[in-house]
């Protein structure tokens, strides 16, 4: 009666201690993920969005930068923008990548005194529409979202032919 006692009360813990340790492994691999996602520097992506004409292979962003510039350049250049400006001037534009490489206009950065934000802002939007989908970046071998800020400089019609 003893033995089976005895057998009896190990099974017990034994069951016991295997459910303690499914909970411990449990808590500790919560405690791995959070430490993990501390560890993880959102200001960088393992791979820049890709336009169809950049190299995949390549993880610079440079390809992405110039084309980005390249297609909103182009954007801009199709008709003048009717804004006041005395001088040459720029402003910063936020444009979003989202995870499904759909380019959008977000809003103006940063602008410079002498021109009309609200009036520039309005102009932009109606203007930068319609971007190609590219493949988004990537962190961790998964598709994010991210923001960037683009210079647009703005050069007086008066002033071009010098």
């Amino acid at each position: 009666m003893n033995k089976g006692c005895f057998v009896l009360m190990i099974l017990f813990l034994s069951v016991c201690i295997s459910c303690l340790s499914e909970e411990d492994k449990e808590e500790r691999a919560l405690d791995m993920a959070r430490k993990e996602m501390q560890n993880i520097d959102m200001d960088y992506v393992d791979r820049y969005p890709v336009f169809d004409d950049c190299d995949e292979m390549l993880t610079t962003s440079d390809c992405f930068y110039e084309t980005l510039c390249n297609v909103i350049d182009q954007k801009l250049r199709e008709d003048y923008i009717a804004i006041q400006l005395e001088q040459r001037d720029s402003v910063y534009a936020s444009i979003s990548v989202d995870n499904k490489g759909v380019i959008e206009y977000d809003s103006i950065f940063k602008c410079a005194r002498t021109i009309n934000k609200e009036r520039l802002d309005s102009i932009l939007k109606d203007r930068l529409t319609d971007f190609p989908i590219i493949k988004s970046a990537v962190k961790r071998s998964i598709p994010v979202s991210t923001t960037y800020r683009l210079p647009i400089v703005f050069i007086p019609v008066d002033s071009l032919g010098n």
